[in-house]
């Protein structure tokens, strides 16, 4: 008798557990949901730039320039006018280039010296050709989330696409010039997800961007951003988006946290 009360117990008291827990109350986000890339698509575009950074060609005068804006970054300090003439020149050694190869040289030009700044971070270089291929890119990662103190938190990728983009600054074109949806999804999404020194209306311009580039979990991003913005009734029909393309308890949960 004895033993046929303790399997009852066993038995029950789980699916009341489970019960209790499916009850609805409202539960206010408590974290952000991670950053999710396709692993594919990100090999994928690995492998693209692995074959674009071989096909690069030999350009000494628009390398000569870049190497020196990035010393010129790093150092802090150079002859007034110098950035500015630097700055045009670089824009036209690149192109003559284009001129000369056309569009898709702007491509591989980026994916090796990007290659090469992969390198400079692992290590793998001299501190000199470091900084020449660097700038100042690692204070740049701490002001941005990608590193706390002398670590790397951001996934390579996101780091990888992070010296694109900065790559572009410094030819004068557009930030995500040239940019795959992956690379859209891991530049603007580590923006939304992680950048929690931006300014709340630039994190929901990114997701904007992130979701227009097919990332996952847009919605329930937006909901917390909106919710630790209090703006709740926003939240609540983020959250409810959320929860009808996914339907789980946390997200109907928060959605009853974000009603007034």
């Amino acid at each position: 008798m004895r033993a046929s009360a303790a399997l009852v117990i066993v038995l029950v008291l789980p699916g009341l557990m489970v019960w209790a827990w499916s009850l609805p109350s409202p539960a206010a986000p408590s974290e952000m949901p991670p950053l999710v890339l396709a692993p594919r698509a990100v090999d994928a575009q690995l492998e693209a730039d692995r074959a674009a950074a071989a096909r690069a060609p030999e350009d000494e005068a628009r390398l000569a320039l870049y190497r020196e804006a990035n010393v010129a970054e790093h150092e802090g300090r150079e002859p007034p006018g110098r950035a500015e003439a630097r700055s045009e020149a670089l824009v036209a050694a690149l192109a003559a280039l284009v001129r000369e190869r056309g569009e898709g040289v702007i491509g591989e030009l980026r994916a090796r010296d990007v290659t090469r700044a992969e390198g400079a971070l692992r290590g793998e270089l001299p501190a000199g050709d470091r900084v020449a291929e660097l700038g100042d890119f690692v204070s740049m990662m701490r002001r941005y989330g990608l590193a706390r103190d002398d670590r790397q938190v951001a996934p390579r990728f996101v780091v990888r696409v992070t010296l694109k983009a900065r790559w572009n600054a410094l030819h004068r074109r557009e930030l995500t010039e040239g940019f795959s949806p992956i690379e859209q999804q891991a530049y603007w999404g580590w923006l939304a997800v992680r950048g929690e020194g931006a300014p709340s209306e630039l994190r929901l311009e990114g997701l904007a961007r992130f979701a227009q580039a097919g990332g996952a979990n847009a919605d329930e991003i937006r909901g917390v951003l909106l919710h630790d913005e209090g703006r709740l009734e926003e939240a609540r029909d983020a959250f409810e988006d959320a929860y009808s393309a996914s339907p789980t308890f946390r997200l109907r949960n928060h959605m009853l946290a974000s009603e007034r």
